[in-house]
């Protein structure tokens, strides 16, 4: 090509530059990913064997300096040898990045202060989603766009990318970043590879050992064909473990549920008198006498301004772990100019979960369920909580929680959830790469991922003791309340089961998520400092979700003391290294699980046990994106400075249907279309200032889709009273924002960086729950679902609850990266070294509240503040490091789904966790790892004035001693 033709390209991709910047201010959004599968661009980094925890950090850190955009990288310490037990554990350590963990685990990622559904994961190219199930208290199951983490066996990668600024070549769809986890490949290899391991584990709370096993075999050939390499690995693990817990089930105000139980001769909530339980004029309930006229605890106490806890309890959960992991890669590579790959995964995660709780029932109840109309007050002391800052009544007022009490007429309850859950994941991948000419070259790839998740069994199962006294005593630790019952708990004859005094709930759940993948990228270096890309991607992803469910459960046998006795036994052991001791009975009577299966052959699907579709549970959305790109690599001299980077633009067009049920008179399907597309410019410019000394400027438009479950038009319809009607909305617009990342990073010494960015996101819109007022017609929704109502449909006022596009909000923050080596210590110092990080973030969204008017608040998932540390030793033999992890606190739901509150949230948080390894020869490595450390629990609290404890939780330490062979 002519000098003169290079000199105008090169203009046109200037030109290209202010042109991007101009559509930063108008256009709509874009996202991070991996360089298009099979392609080599000037922003790659050769791949190389990475041995040890330094060696590691050296890769990564590579990784990161030759990137013209905001990257992070971890590698494996070696084939089979990831540097963390669990992925999740791994990504902490880039900056910005924080966990949520689930019963000891990393489950989820949150990236800058966006929760998991603003980030999109790659799986060797290709875009992927994982479910898993958790507790009610951890948010159920996974049925949105979040990835869980937890279902893979962290020994199948070898190596996670975090991008967190946009480029044009990669597929849009994250406002926080795009995470790649990559299986190792045979021709990265320098020859055969044969690597098992495995390791017993101990909890010391549970007290069980844990088993886990993986295996790695590849080899590669020359041969008249070229180039060929095959690498297969398995990984199993089996764990076993204890959680116990102190639950609140929420705080209410005591009026709520008709509040407490009225003094003699003050009125009584309706219905005033119910002769089957004893309540009248003179009793709350059968042998529960109503406080004297002259009483003044339930003034004290019955106020909104005092919150009691709605189910105060403590629990215990039995947690079986199975997982199963298998990856296989083939590579050919027939020419230098040709190369074909092919990667499967396979990864299935089996969970059987048991939940006793023993808990105080009536104070979530009105008196139509014997609750708390029919609970009296004995004794009362209140702590005083701070100002109440929650629009309402309440507002500007002194709120209380209750710190100790005693309490007659209360309904005991022993609650045992039994849940099993499946979660298999398969994918598989075919890439391939061809050079054209000399600076042309084509690579593709198709593939398709499933993940199917199915909790074929939730079983709730409760029998109780009515009518009893309790008191709840916070005085001495506000997280662990002492709760003491007026009966022996253990003693199964003293309870009654029988409605209304037992249920029986049964429910299943299935969703599948589906990938079919296509791309082509076209890449032309025009010299050595310009290279054009191009390419197009297409990918259909599929939703469908279905749940069955017991439609009475209070349709119960009633069972004789002989008979209940006979289906239950005795939790023992509760506290002592967990929950503090004394707080709580050590042991209580609860279900025995398998005998009352079955005595009453609980899963025969039919007579009191069937099992009826769940119509508002069944939903499917499904997304076409086509898309295209045009994107230019430079390298340059400006000013006598290296400059590189990448500017360009990318399309995309959305295709949306869904399908879902509203249940209203008669159940019907709704379906629903949309279509949306966005332009997505985006620039990455690293400039050398000296040779170690990079400072990076990004900006771009970005897109994430809103969440699986608000684009189903299912819902529910309320005829009667104030006609209203709950749905979906798949007519939301995706979620745009516009980014800029600006940082400075400073490679002061091999291995070493020091490093400063700053970051912006001005989140133009957000998706928020909110109500209005509109008639029928307008909804969109098939007159039919009227009926014989006889309700006008241009007429009559509805009230619709939904999903809506509102306005975002800035979101700002800086982070601060510190890696080194301490080679220049004297003695086994310089053997040791440290990583540390600290991320702050700062947003404000306004959130449209259901009674009216708005608050400003963080953004939900949101931490301000997130640092981890590692200090590490490492000689030829011997390698240890220990890391702390820190997390703000961070709202999960805003408003509170109690009254009156105004927030539910996780509470700052601070784990430790530990690793070391012994090389015993170059063969054998003795490796040890240490989780939760400091025995940590985690918090979960309600309402920020209050600041009130909602869940308290206790996993802990997990150890876990590992050898592994290489042959």
């Amino acid at each position: 090509m002519s000098s003169s033709s290079s000199r105008a390209l090169k203009a046109g991709c200037s030109l290209g530059v202010l042109l991007s910047a101009a559509l930063l201010g108008g256009a709509a959004s874009a996202q991070t990913a991996p360089p298009p599968s099979g392609e080599t661009t000037e922003n790659a980094v050769e791949e190389v064997i990475v041995t040890g925890f330094r060696e590691s950090l050296k890769s990564a850190l590579n990784v990161k300096r030759q990137s013209s955009g905001v990257v992070d990288a971890i590698k494996a310490e070696d084939i089979a040898d990831f540097p963390d037990a669990n992925l999740a554990e791994s990504i902490q350590r880039v900056p910005g990045v924080s966990i949520t963990r689930v019963a000891g685990e990393g489950r989820t990622i949150t990236v800058r202060g966006l929760p998991p559904n603003f980030t999109r994961v790659r799986i060797n190219g290709m875009e992927a989603q994982s479910t898993s199930g958790a507790t009610t208290s951890d948010r159920g199951a996974n049925l949105g766009r979040g990835f869980d983490f937890n279902t893979f066996a962290s020994e199948l990668f070898s190596g996670i990318t975090v991008r967190k600024s946009a480029q044009a070549e990669v597929i849009e769809g994250s406002l926080g970043a795009t995470v790649d986890l990559d299986i190792a490949k045979p021709l990265d290899q320098k020859g055969r590879t044969f690597v098992v391991g495995g390791s017993l584990g101990y909890n010391d709370l549970s007290e069980k050992n844990d088993k886990k096993f993986s295996a790695v075999l590849g080899d590669r050939w020359d041969t008249a064909w070229g180039q060929f390499g095959a690498q297969a690995s398995v990984a199993w693990s089996k764990r076993e473990f204890l959680e116990d817990q102190w639950g609140s089930g929420g705080w209410n105000p005591a009026t709520s549920d008709q509040g407490f139980c009225t003094p003699v001769g003050r009125p009584v909530p309706n219905p005033a008198f119910n002769a089957a339980n004893g309540t009248d004029a003179l009793n709350c309930a059968t042998g529960v006498p109503r406080p004297a006229a002259s009483d003044t605890l339930y003034d004290l106490g019955n106020r909104s301004t005092v919150f009691f806890p709605r189910l105060p309890r403590y629990g215990r959960f039995h947690h079986d772990q199975e997982r199963t992991g298998a990856t296989l890669a083939l590579q050919w590579k027939p020419s230098e100019r040709t190369s074909f790959g092919f990667d499967a995964l396979y990864s299935k995660y089996d969970v059987v979960r048991e939940e006793n709780w023993l808990e105080g029932f009536s104070f979530a109840r009105s008196i139509t369920q014997n609750g708390k109309p029919q609970t009296a007050i004995r004794e009362l002391i209140l702590r005083e909580a701070g100002t109440s800052h929650t629009a309402g009544d309440n507002f500007g007022k002194p709120v209380y929680d209750v710190a100790y009490a005693r309490f007659d007429g209360v309904d005991v309850r022993s609650d045992t959830q039994h849940d099993e859950f499946q979660n298999v994941f398969q994918q598989y991948t075919f890439n391939g790469k061809h050079e054209l000419t000399d600076n042309i070259t084509i690579s593709g790839l198709v593939g398709y991922s499933k993940s199917d998740y199915d909790q074929p069994k939730t079983t709730t199962i409760m029998f109780q003791r009515p009518n009893t006294s309790m008191t709840i005593d916070f005085r001495d630790d506000r997280d662990q309340p002492k709760i003491t019952h007026g009966f022996d708990v253990t003693d199964a004859s003293l309870y009654s089961f029988g409605a209304p005094n037992a249920e029986v709930r049964l429910s299943q759940i299935f969703t599948t998520n589906i990938y079919k993948t296509a791309e082509l990228n076209l890449a032309w270096a025009v010299d050595d400092d310009l290279t054009i890309k191009f390419g197009g991607h297409f990918h259909e992803f599929s939703f469908d979700t279905s749940a069955r469910q017991r439609l009475n459960n209070f349709l119960v046998p009633t069972l004789t003391s002989d008979q209940l006795k006979a289906v239950t036994k005795v939790i023992s052991g509760f506290g002592g290294s967990g929950i503090k001791d004394g707080v709580f009975p050590t042991s209580w009577a609860t279900i025995d699980y398998d005998k009352f299966v079955d005595s009453q052959n609980l899963y025969s699907d039919s007579g009191m046990y069937a099992l009826s579709p769940n119509v508002g549970g069944i939903r499917r959305v499904e997304e076409k994106v086509t898309s295209a790109y045009l994107q230019a690599d430079l390298r340059t001299v400006i000013g006598g400075l290296p400059v590189r980077g990448d500017v360009g633009f990318r399309i995309a067009q959305t295709d949306l249907q869904s399908r879902g049920y509203q249940v209203g008179l008669t159940p019907q399907q709704v379906t629903a279309e949309n279509s949306y597309h966005d332009v997505l410019p985006s620039l990455n410019f690293a400039v050398d200032l000296r040779d170690d000394l990079v400072v990076r400027f990004s900006a771009a438009k970005v897109v994430a889709r809103p969440d699986l479950t608000f684009l189903s038009p299912g819902g529910s319809l309320n005829l009667t009273g104030t006609p209203s009607i709950t749905s979906g909305n798949p007519d939301l617009d995706p979620i745009r924002a516009t980014t800029v990342d600006l940082g400075a990073e400073w490679y002061f010494a091999q291995g070493s960086v020091l490093g400063v960015g700053v970051f912006y996101k001005d989140i133009a819109t957000y998706v928020q729950n909110q109500s209005s007022q509109t008639k029928f017609r307008q909804t969109g929704l098939p007159l039919s679902l009227l009926g014989n109502s006889m309700l006008d449909p241009d007429g009559t006022d509805f009230t619709i609850t939904r999903p809506v596009n509102t306005p975002g909000g800035p979101l700002k923050g800086i982070e601060v990266n510190y890696q080194q080596t301490f080679t220049f210590l004297p003695g086994f110092l310089r053997h040791t070294g440290a990583l540390v990080n600290y991320t702050y973030v700062d947003s404000q969204i306004d959130y449209f509240l259901a009674a009216g008017g708005v608050t400003t608040n963080d953004l939900v998932g949101l931490s301000k503040n997130a640092y981890n540390a590692t200090l590490y030793y490492e000689d030829a033999k011997f390698s240890a490091r220990v890391s702390a992890s820190y997390r703000d606190k961070s709202i999960v739901a805003l408003p509170a789904n109690n009254p009156l509150q105004d927030v539910e949230g996780y509470d700052a948080n601070l784990t430790f966790d530990m690793a070391a390894s012994y090389q015993i020869n170059d063969r054998m490595k003795l490796s040890l790892e240490g989780l939760n450390i400091f025995d940590r629990f985690n918090r979960q609290y309600i309402d920020s004035d209050r600041d009130s404890t909602f869940v308290y939780t206790h996993t802990g330490r997990q150890f876990n001693l590992g050898l592994q062979y290489r042959f």
